[in-house]
C-alpha cells in the first residue's frame, strides 16, 4: 500500500487494515507518521481484500481519518512440480521405490541421532513381497534451503523398517495403508506416533496409531528387540511387538466407535509446527478423516470427519442433529500450520470429475484451498471446525510442470496422498510431497515447490 504522507505534526502514525471477502479476521499493520508506504503480509491466497489506510492523531487510534477503501486481489498459488518437461515420466522420483501414500515429518536439532535437522517420509513404497507397507525414508543431509537434494532427495529404508501388512491378517489390521508420523514432545514420551489407515478383518477401515521404540529415529515399532518392522498376525495382535490403539473407530466398535461412521481413512493431524516441530499433545488439536456417504446426513461419495483431542481420545464432532460435521466431496485433506491458530487445508475436490479417465486409479479432480483461524470462533488457542471458511470459499490451486506449462485437469486430478511441509521451518520454502500418476502408469512419489510463498 502507499499513500501521501499528512503534513508534519498532524499525524502520530497510521493504521491499515485489510478485510478478506470471506469474512475473516482483519489483518492489520501499524506504519510511521512520515511513512508513505506499507507491505501487508500473511496474506491468503487468491483472495481479495478491502484495504483501509487511517490517519492516527493518537497513538491509541482512537479517532481515526480514514481514506476510502480500495479493493486488491492476491495471486493463486502455484506449485512447481520438479524434475522436466511437461509428462509424470521426466518427474524427479524423490525416493526409488516411491508409490504412494506419501507423507512427511520434519525433525529439528532436538531428535539427536540420525533424524536431526532431516525430513522423513512414512511412505508406501511399491509391493514388498505382494504386501503394502508403511516404511520410512530418509533424506540424506540436513535440511537446508540452499541445497534442494536435502529435502526432496530421500533414501529407502528398503521396507526394513515401518508396518507392514500382515499374512494371515489380524482381526483390526488386514492391511495397511496411508499413514502420519508424528514427533511427540519430551513430555508425551519424546517418541514418533505414527497414525495409519488400516482395513480389518471385518473390512471396515480405521485410524489406528502406534508409537515408536525408537524414539525420534521414527522407524522401529516393535518392542521385539530382535525385529525391526511390524509384519506378522502376532506382532498386530494382543501381546504382539506392535501395541497399537483405536484412534478414530467406526460404528458398532466399543473401543472409540463414532456413530454413522462406517470407514475412517487418510487421516492427517493439524498441529502447530510453525511454532514447534513436535506435538505437546495440547487439547484441542484436531484431526481430519476421509470418510464415505453418512446415511442421513450426505449423500457425497468422499466426505471428512474432524475430530478434536481432548487430551486422552480422538473425538469426532457432531451437529446437533447426531450428523457427523463434515466437509464434503473431499478427499486426501491436509491442514497446513502457517502461525499462531493459522491454518491452511488442500484437498481434491472429487464432486469434479473433469479430466478422468477410464481407470481405475484414484482420480480426486481439481485441488481446492480453504483457511481457518483459530481466533474467529469458540476458544482463541485451537482450530475448531467453524473456524474454516465455507466450501464455497474454496480457491483453485495453480500446478506447473518442470518446464512451466500448466498441469491440465487430467494431470491435476491424478495428484494424490500429498503431504505439505515449510521443511527448514521457514514458509519461504514450502514444499508439497505427493504420489501422482498419468491415469495409467503405477504412481511415483514426486514432490513441487511453492513458487510465490
Amino acid at each position: 500500500m502507499s499513500w501521501t504522507p499528512a503534513a508534519a505534526g498532524t499525524v502520530v502514525q497510521y493504521l491499515v487494515s485489510a478485510a478478506d471477502a470471506y469474512g475473516g479476521l482483519p489483518v492489520s499493520v501499524t506504519a510511521a507518521a512520515n511513512a508513505g508506504t506499507v507491505t501487508l503480509t500473511g496474506l491468503k491466497a487468491a483472495t481479495a481484500y478491502s484495504v483501509v489506510v487511517s490517519a492516527c492523531s493518537n497513538t491509541l487510534c482512537s479517532q481515526p481519518s480514514a481514506a476510502a477503501a480500495v479493493t486488491a486481489s492476491t495471486s493463486t498459488e502455484y506449485w512447481q512440480l520438479q524434475g522436466s518437461g511437461n509428462t509424470t515420466a521426466g518427474l524427479t522420483r524423490i525416493v526409488s521405490d516411491g508409490n504412494a501414500r506419501i507423507s512427511a515429518t520434519r525433525f529439528g536439532p532436538e531428535a539427536g541421532g540420525v533424524t536431526a535437522n532431516r525430513i522423513q517420509l512414512y511412505y508406501g513404497p511399491s509391493l514388498v513381497s505382494g504386501r503394502q507397507a508403511l516404511s520410512t525414508a530418509l533424506t540424506a543431509n540436513a535440511t537446508s534451503a540452499a541445497m534442494s537434494s536435502s529435502y526432496l532427495s530421500f533414501v529407502s529404508s528398503g521396507a526394513s523398517t515401518g508396518l507392514l501388512t500382515p499374512t494371515p491378517a489380524a482381526t483390526l489390521v488386514e492391511t495397511v495403508a496411508t499413514g502420519q508420523g508424528v514427533p511427540l514432545s519430551a513430555a508425551m514420551g519424546g517418541k514418533v506416533r505414527v497414525f495409519f489407515e488400516a482395513q480389518g478383518a471385518d473390512r471396515k477401515t480405521r485410524i489406528l496409531s502406534i508409537d515408536s521404540v525408537d524414539g525420534y529415529t521414527g522407524q522401529d515399532f516393535n518392542s521385539n528387540s530382535t525385529l525391526t518392522t511390524c509384519s506378522t498376525t502376532a506382532d498386530f495382535s494382543a501381546g504382539g511387538g506392535c501395541a497399537f490403539s483405536v484412534a478414530v473407530g467406526v460404528e458398532g466398535d466399543t473401543v472409540a466407535g463414532n456413530a454413522k461412521i462406517l470407514n475412517a481413512r487418510q487421516n492427517k493431524v493439524g498441529y502447530p509446527t510453525q511454532t514447534d516441530w513436535r506435538w505437546d499433545g495440547a487439547p484441542g488439536t484436531f484431526m481430519v478423516f476421509t470418510s464415505g456417504s453418512v446415511t442421513g446426513c450426505s449423500t457425497a461419495n468422499r466426505t471428512h470427519g474432524y475430530a478434536v483431542w481432548n487430551g486422552s481420545t480422538w473425538v469426532v464432532q457432531y451437529d446437533t442433529a447426531g450428523c457427523p460435521k463434515l466437509f464434503t466431496n473431499v478427499q486426501a485433506a491436509f491442514p497446513m500450520h502457517i502461525g499462531g491458530v493459522r491454518y491452511k487445508l488442500y484437498y481434491g475436490d472429487t464432486a469434479n470429475t473433469t479430466g478422468q479417465l477410464a481407470s481405475s486409479l484414484p482420480f480426486l479432480g481439481p485441488k481446492r484451498l480453504l483457511y481457518a483461524d483459530g481466533a474467529k470462533s469458540g476458544l482463541s488457542d485451537r482450530v475448531d471446525f467453524e473456524d474454516w471458511e465455507s466450501q464455497s470459499a474454496a480457491r483453485d490451486v495453480a500446478f506447473l510442470w518442470p518446464n512451466g506449462d500448466l498441469l491440465d485437469a487430467t494431470a491435476e486430478g491424478y495428484i494424490d496422498d500429498f503431504h505439505f511441509l515449510a521443511p527448514t521451518g521457514s514458509l519461504d520454502l514450502q514444499v508439497m510431497y505427493l504420489a501422482i500418476t498419468n491415469g495409467t502408469a503405477v504412481p511415483l512419489g514426486a514432490a513441487a515447490v511453492l513458487l510465490n510463498p
